[in-house]
């Protein structure tokens, strides 16, 4: 045979010229320098230039992977269940969110699918930030309930939920949300940024002064609580004349915020 480094013809075992192994001929062959390769080889023993072989990533590379599709399997389903049941019509006395508003009624569009039964909702039928804001308001529910650790647990959740919206769809109201989740989560750090967003839009808002105010309260600022109210004061009366859509959802906490306004600074 020939050997494949210096090719001379030889019929033993090794080259008797240059010493090259001639065992390893049946092989392939590499391509930089005509020496046989090794089954499964990589690179070649003698000049150690590669095969072009790609080797196999091990199982548990794919591990994190498969961990997240699962992690976010289960988000879906946990969403899932703690939004059926959600489509009460919308609390009107309630003190911080105003409630949600009434799901349509069976057979309307966006409403309860048939054969869902009553209470359920067709979540094929609800948006990602529908979704949120049935969490967002589950979370401030529990919380006006008095169960502080199942509130923190629907208020994880629901910023979460939140992070999944379009970002176009993240409006005042929808900081407003957030912010009050982050307080629920004692993040005032956090629920301060959300209230920073809307009152760079439109400095005399009433839910980014409100948010404001909550994040004073919650670090025990009251100078700032006092400032921050006061601003809410002097904003309300226009604000309520703009009439925003933010506003008319959030009438009863809007009407119970000016209240506290009053009370924090001293003004009728």
């Amino acid at each position: 045979m020939r050997c494949p480094k210096c090719g001379s013809e030889e019929s033993g075992a090794f080259c008797s010229r240059c010493g090259a192994d001639l065992r390893r001929r049946a092989g392939p062959a590499c391509a930089g320098c005509g020496a046989g390769l090794e089954p499964g080889a990589l690179f070649c023993s003698e000049c150690g230039a590669p095969t072009g072989r790609r080797p196999r990533k091990p199982l548990v590379a794919y591990l994190p992977w498969a961990l997240s599709a699962l992690a976010l399997v289960a988000f879906a389903i946990a969403i899932a269940f703690f939004v059926l049941g959600q489509s009460q019509p919308r609390v009107g006395d309630m003190p911080v969110t105003g409630g949600l508003p009434e799901a349509p009624s069976e057979g309307a569009a966006g409403g309860a699918a048939a054969g869902a039964g009553p209470g359920m909702v067709d979540l094929s039928q609800l948006s990602s930030r529908q979704a949120a804001d049935r969490l967002f308001e589950r979370a401030m529910r529990t919380d006006d309930e008095g169960d502080a650790e199942q509130a923190k647990f629907f208020a994880n959740m629901a910023v979460q939920a939140y992070g999944a919206v379009p970002p176009e769809e993240i409006d005042a109201d929808a900081r407003f949300h957030l912010g009050l989740l982050h307080l629920l989560q004692e993040e005032p750090g956090a629920a301060e940024l959300e209230a920073e967003a809307i009152l760079s839009a439109r400095p005399t808002h009433l839910l980014g002064l409100s948010l404001e105010a909550r994040v004073a309260a919650a670090r025990g600022d009251t100078a700032a609580e006092k400032e921050a109210y006061g601003r809410f004061l002097d904003a309300l009366p226009e604000e309520r004349e703009a009439g925003l859509s933010e506003y008319r959802m959030h009438d009863s906490m809007v009407a119970s915020e000016a209240a506290r306004a009053r009370e924090v600074t001293g003004r009728s």
